[in-house]
């Protein structure tokens, strides 16, 4: 980590372009914990949580989409929110990766409107007193289709003055810098540059 941030620091100097390390961190429980060390994440630019997996359930993410998921899916759900919500209250965090979208609930969650009202607000809440972004990611816009609602969230961040944070979650090449879906959810829910996360270092 400790290279990589020279590097980073190295191919900056004289350029146009900014780099920063960034580690992406799984929430592994309801307390917000992530699996990454102290001393590594001490070492990070930024930190993005995420959560991959339904907390304090022992599933390999394969086989997350079984049928007690499917048949649990509202109490699942919010059992992930409340996950998220954990991460955002972790010192260390600065981005709340993918919201509402973990392998079993992006699957299985039809609508917000199944989860209780509270739960999203308490998170755009946290999200605003902690400072830390909410992802509009990049990635579930091109393979997904967003649970009916979805946007509602990122209005609520909105109103209560937390960021968004844009990212391309690129898993190939061609996906980098790919942002044109972004801009139009931008445009959808009237967000202003200043809406818009930007890392320290940037501002």
């Amino acid at each position: 980590m400790r290279r990589m941030k020279e590097v980073c620091r190295t191919i900056s100097k004289g350029s146009k372009t900014r780099f920063l390390l960034g580690v992406e961190a799984d929430i592994i429980d309801l307390d917000g914990c992530l699996n990454i060390k102290p001393e590594i994440a001490a070492e990070a630019d930024l930190i993005i949580a995420s959560l991959h997996i339904i907390p304090g359930i022992e599933m390999k993410w394969r086989k997350i989409a079984s049928g007690k998921v499917r048949a649990d899916r509202r109490k699942v759900a919010e059992r992930c929110i409340r996950g998220e919500i954990a991460g955002l209250k972790n010192p260390r965090v600065h981005v709340l990766g993918h919201p509402l979208y973990v392998i079993s609930v992006g699957r299985y969650l039809k609508s917000i409107e199944e989860v209780d009202d509270g739960l999203l607000e308490e998170m755009a809440d946290t999200a605003a007193k902690r400072g830390v972004a909410v992802e509009m990611n990049g990635h579930f816009f091109r393979e997904y289709t967003p649970p009916k609602g979805y946007f509602q969230l990122f209005k609520m961040c909105l109103e209560r003055g937390a960021k968004l944070s844009t990212g391309t979650d690129a898993h190939i090449r061609a996906h980098v810098g790919d942002l044109e879906n972004i801009h139009q959810a931008l445009g959808r829910i009237n967000a202003k540059p200043t809406d818009v996360y930007v890392p320290a270092e940037f501002e």
